[in-house]
């Protein structure tokens, strides 16, 4: 029957606590216990706060500052659109068409002219050295 509420405990749970709580404390020192409570959740505010102004003290810097250093806000994708600005895409990796345009044109440029290309020749063999080995 264990709830995902406070500490693990579901809502009819708490309820009950609180009944055996009323029970046991009775209405008579109920009053006292709740001043009491209340101090000490005060006293636990003003200890967390003191700590906290004493980290600040020593190190130098502001708990809030240390956000900025948070490694789970550094998105790679993020950090890339902001790098490239407004710029799109389209602009930086030009079309299919405008590459097929340019390989066709320069295809078409060479056979008008009758020459291979370097690609064509084929690689160019090492002189023969018939005194090696």
């Amino acid at each position: 029957m264990g709830g995902t509420g406070f500490m693990g405990l579901g809502g009819w749970e708490i309820v009950v606590l609180l009944v055996v709580f009323l029970v046991i404390v009775g209405p008579q020192r109920l009053p006292d216990v709740t001043r009491q409570l209340v101090q000490w959740v005060r006293q636990a505010r003003r200890w967390v706060e003191d700590s906290r102004s004493t980290v600040e003290d020593e190190m130098g810097i502001a708990i809030e500052d240390l956000r900025k250093y948070d490694p789970r806000q550094y998105d790679p994708r993020r950090i890339i659109r902001e790098a490239w600005g407004d710029t799109d895409l389209e602009e930086l990796i030009p079309s299919k068409d405008a590459m097929n345009a340019a390989v066709g044109g320069a295809a078409a440029g060479a056979a008008a002219k009758g020459t291979k290309s370097a690609k064509d020749k084929g690689p160019k063999r090492a002189p023969f050295d018939d005194e090696a080995t």
